[in-house]
C-alpha cells in the first residue's frame, strides 16, 4: 500500500480531524438524540416555496449552464444588498459589484484565507470560536492571538495585550449569538476595535450567519456600517440558517479592490457555483414574505431554546452544570464542573445514553479551554425531546463520574500497595 502521507503538501499537514463531525457522525450512527447539530431543523425548511422558485428557474435551460459571472448571479447580489441596506447594515460605498456569492460562509472564510494570509500572519480571534474556520487559517499557517469573549464580546483589555505584543493582519469575529458561546458583541465593543484597528493596522473579518435569529432584544449595528469609508472589514452572511444549508448559498461584501482579487482567485479552484441554485434562491426570496418567514423560524426556536433552558435548570443544574442563555442563535455554552476528560464523556453519552454535545477544547484556537466545557444546539430539537435530553445528559454525567470515582479509588489502592 502506498503511504501517501509523505506527499502530502504543507497544508494538508495543518489540517486537523473535525471533533464537531465525528461528533455528529457518531450520533447518527448510534441515532442518539442530538445536541449536537448547528444547523436548522429539516421540520422548518420552506420546501413548498422553494420547490415553486426551483421550477422557475428551471424554465430558464441556462441554469444548468456555466454561470457566466463569476461573482454570482447579479439579480441576487442585487437583492442582498437591498436586504441589507434595508437592515441598516451597510455603508454608502457597497453596490452588487462589492458582492461576492459563495458555497456558503465557509466558502467565503476560505477564500480570504487565501487571498490574504500568509505562514506566519497573526490572527486575532475569539476564544471560543468556531474551529471550522479556524482551521481554514491555521491550513494557510496562521498563529493565533485568543481573545477570550463575555456576553458582550471580546474582552477590550485583553486585545490592548495582544495588540502591544503582535503583528496582528486580522481578527476574526462572529458578532452575533457567536458560535459557541451565543454571545452578541455590543456596539460599543464594536466602536472600540474599529479604533484600535485603524490605529495598529488589521483588518476584520465579519463572520454573522445568525443575525436573523435573534429571540430578544434590539438588533445590533455592523462592524462595517459602522467602519464607514474605513474600508477595512469583510461582511459574511449566509441563507443556510434562514432557509437550508444543503442550498449551499452565501455571500461575503468586500472592498471593489479586494472582490476582483478573489473573484480571480476563485476561477483557480472552481469554474462557477451553481447557477440553478442561485436563480432558485433568487426567486424564493423575491416572491416570499421574508419577514414572515423569519418571525415564524423565531417563535420555533424560542421555544425550543426554553425548553432546553428549562430542562437543564430542572435535571442538570443540580449536578453543577452550567450554562448561559442567549438571545439567539442556535447554542447554549456550558460547563460541566470535575470533568476529567469531555472527550470521553461525550462518547460515553453517546454510547452508553443516547445523547450527544459537542466537547466545548476544539473550540478553543490554542486548545487551553475549560476542560468541561460543552456546547448544546436547540435548533433541531423540540420541547419534548430537549426533556428527554436533559434527562439522558444528567445520567450521563452521574454514571461518568461514578466511573471515574472508581477509577481513581482503584488508582490510589494500587498506589498503597
Amino acid at each position: 500500500m502506498t503511504d501517501w502521507s509523505v506527499w502530502h503538501s504543507e497544508k494538508a499537514g495543518r489540517v486537523q480531524p473535525s471533533v464537531i463531525s465525528e461528533m455528529m457522525y457518531l450520533v447518527k450512527e448510534r441515532r442518539a438524540l442530538s445536541f449536537t447539530a448547528g444547523e436548522p431543523s429539516v421540520d422548518l425548511f420552506p420546501l413548498d416555496g422553494l420547490k415553486e422558485a426551483f421550477n422557475k428557474a428551471f424554465s430558464d435551460p441556462s441554469v444548468l449552464s456555466y454561470h457566466p459571472d463569476n461573482a454570482g448571479l447579479k439579480e441576487l447580489r442585487e437583492w442582498i444588498v437591498q436586504w441589507m441596506a434595508e437592515d441598516k447594515l451597510l455603508p454608502p460605498w457597497v453596490s452588487a459589484g462589492n458582492v461576492i456569492l459563495t458555497n456558503g460562509s465557509q466558502e467565503g472564510v476560505n477564500l480570504i484565507a487565501e487571498a490574504l494570509i500568509n505562514p506566519g500572519d497573526v490572527i486575532m480571534t475569539e476564544s471560543p470560536s468556531y474551529p471550522e474556520a479556524m482551521g481554514t487559517f491555521r491550513k494557510e499557517g496562521a498563529r493565533f492571538a485568543p481573545v477570550l469573549v463575555d456576553k458582550d464580546g471580546p474582552d477590550l483589555n485583553a486585545m490592548e495585550g495582544v495588540l502591544q505584543r503582535e503583528r496582528v493582519k486580522c481578527f476574526y469575529t462572529i458578532v452575533n449569538f457567536q458560535n459557541p458561546t451565543g454571545c452578541t458583541t455590543s456596539d460599543d465593543r464594536k466602536a472600540r476595535v474599529l479604533e484600535l484597528a485603524k490605529s495598529h493596522g488589521f483588518f476584520i473579518i465579519e463572520d454573522d450567519p445568525y443575525r436573523n435569529l435573534r429571540l430578544e432584544g434590539e438588533p445590533t449595528d455592523s462592524y462595517i456600517r459602522m467602519a464607514g469609508s474605513d474600508d477595512r472589514v469583510i461582511y459574511l452572511g449566509s441563507f443556510s440558517k434562514i432557509l437550508a444549508p444543503g442550498l449551499r448559498c452565501g455571500w461575503l461584501v468586500a472592498p471593489s479592490s479586494l472582490a476582483s482579487k478573489l473573484v480571480e482567485l476563485r476561477v483557480s479552484i472552481e469554474i462557477s457555483l451553481s447557477a440553478l441554485v442561485q436563480r432558485a434562491v433568487y426567486e424564493f426570496l423575491k416572491c416570499t414574505d421574508l419577514k414572515s418567514h423569519l418571525e415564524s423560524l423565531r417563535s420555533v426556536y424560542r421555544k425550543r431554546r426554553d425548553a432546553l433552558v428549562s430542562a437543564l435548570r430542572e435535571h442538570a443544574v443540580p449536578l453543577g452544570v452550567r450554562f448561559d442563555v442567549p438571545k439567539g442563535g442556535f447554542f447554549l455554552w456550558g460547563e460541566i464542573p470535575g470533568v476529567e476528560n469531555i472527550y470521553e464523556l461525550a462518547k460515553f453519552a453517546i454510547l452508553e445514553e443516547g445523547v450527544g454535545f459537542i466537547p466545548g477544547k476544539p473550540f478553543y484556537p490554542d486548545g487551553a479551554g475549560p476542560e468541561g466545557s460543552m456546547r448544546l444546539s436547540y435548533a433541531k430539537v423540540s420541547p419534548e425531546e430537549a426533556k428527554e435530553g436533559a434527562v439522558r445528559l444528567s445520567r450521563a454525567i452521574q454514571k461518568f463520574r461514578e466511573i471515574e470515582a472508581a477509577l481513581s479509588q482503584s488508582g490510589l489502592a494500587q498506589l498503597r500497595k
